[in-house]
C-alpha cells in the first residue's frame, strides 16, 4: 500500500477527542422531564464513538449542587430513522451523596457506528432542581470530519 492510502486509511481510523461543558440551567428549563443537555451530529459516518459525562464537577457537578438522594436519569436518544429521536440507552437513577464527594458519579456510553443521519441527543431529568450545573464531556470518536457538537450552555 502507497504512503498515500495509508496516511489515508490512519486518519479515518485516529482516534480524536472533543471536549467541553454542558449546563443544567434550571432557569431556562424545567429538568424534571427528559431535556437535551448535548447534541451530537455527525458530519461523516462516525466509527468508536463513546461519550464520558462527568457529574462529580467540584462546587458546580450535580453531586456538589445535589442534595443527598437527589436522583439524576440521564438518556441518549438517537434518530435512528433520520428523522425522529428514539432512546436507545440511559443511566437511571444515579443517587447524589451531595457535596461532590461521590467518586463515581460519570457515565460512559458507547455508540460505536454513527450513521451521518443518526445525530444523538444526550438527555437529563433531574428528581429535583437545586441551581445551575455544570457537565463537562469527552467524546472520543474515529471519522474523517468532527462531529457538530451543540451543548445547552448557560449564558
Amino acid at each position: 500500500m502507497n504512503s498515500f492510502w495509508q496516511e489515508t486509511l490512519y486518519n479515518l481510523l485516529k482516534p480524536r477527542v472533543l471536549s467541553g461543558e454542558a449546563d443544567i440551567d434550571v432557569s431556562a428549563a424545567v429538568y424534571t422531564a427528559y431535556v437535551e443537555l448535548l447534541r451530537i451530529e455527525p458530519v461523516t459516518a462516525i466509527r468508536d464513538l463513546v461519550i464520558d459525562l462527568d457529574f462529580n464537577k467540584a462546587t458546580t457537578g450535580w453531586d456538589a449542587v445535589s442534595t443527598a438522594s437527589d436522583t439524576l436519569d440521564v438518556a441518549v436518544f438517537v434518530k435512528i430513522d433520520g428523522t425522529n429521536y428514539r432512546y436507545v440507552e440511559g443511566a437511571t437513577q444515579l443517587v447524589a451523596v451531595g457535596g461532590a464527594a461521590h467518586t463515581t458519579a460519570g457515565r460512559r456510553f458507547k455508540l460505536n457506528a454513527v450513521d451521518v443521519t443518526e445525530d444523538i441527543s444526550i438527555r437529563v431529568k433531574l428528581s429535583a432542581e437545586r441551581g445551575d450545573i455544570e457537565i463537562p464531556y469527552r467524546i472520543n470518536y474515529s471519522s474523517e470530519t468532527a462531529p457538530v457538537i451543540t451543548a445547552v450552555a448557560i449564558p
